[in-house]
């Protein structure tokens, strides 16, 4: 018994509120290029793929920001759940951050939402990024949510940790 409250106790330790003191750090610009050149290779234009990864990587934080995010995110959707936060699951990213890709009127690619574990506790949604002619499984994933901020994005088919489907209802309003 014990040693179950030493477990909760270093968990809550753990437990961190995140804030990025600047929008763009040396270490988002790596992941730009990266996701950038992911990007091109979807069929999207250079100048789109350019601009679609920057917002996604900077906007991820700053909505992190907005949303007072506490780490790790399973505990900030505690705090949510409970009332002690407003927003910051992992489909408010989704919404807040397809609301910024709207306003950009891109052109070159299509935006899906991804699922993995619907109707289960762990239930993860996920923008995906997919160009005109490209299959879901080849589409991109962008997910603000799982690193508490720091974009995440991978291939649908090489993510490790979820497998996500496409939700048809949610990609209708993306």
């Amino acid at each position: 018994m014990k040693y179950i409250f030493l477990v909760i106790l270093l968990f809550f330790a753990s437990c961190t509120n995140i804030h990025y003191n600047t929008p763009y750090s040396s270490e988002d610009t790596q992941k730009i290029k990266e996701l950038k050149r992911q990007l091109i290779k979807l069929g999207g234009s250079a100048k789109e793929a350019q601009e679609l990864a920057t917002l996604a990587v900077i906007h991820s934080k700053t909505l992190a920001n907005s949303y007072n995010l506490t780490s790790p995110p399973q505990y900030h959707n505690f705090l949510v759940n409970r009332g002690q936060r407003k927003r910051g699951l992992c489909y408010h990213f989704v919404e807040d951050l397809d609301k910024e890709i709207r306003n950009r009127g891109f052109k070159t690619f299509r935006f899906k939402w991804g699922v993995a574990n619907q109707n289960r506790l762990n239930e993860h949604n996920v923008i995906v990024v997919v160009g005109k002619d490209t299959p879901w499984e080849e589409g991109i994933i962008l997910d603000a949510w799982r690193n508490s901020g720091k974009l995440f994005f991978s291939r649908v088919k090489d993510d490790k940790e979820y497998k996500f489907s496409e939700w048809k209802k949610g990609s209708s309003s993306l």
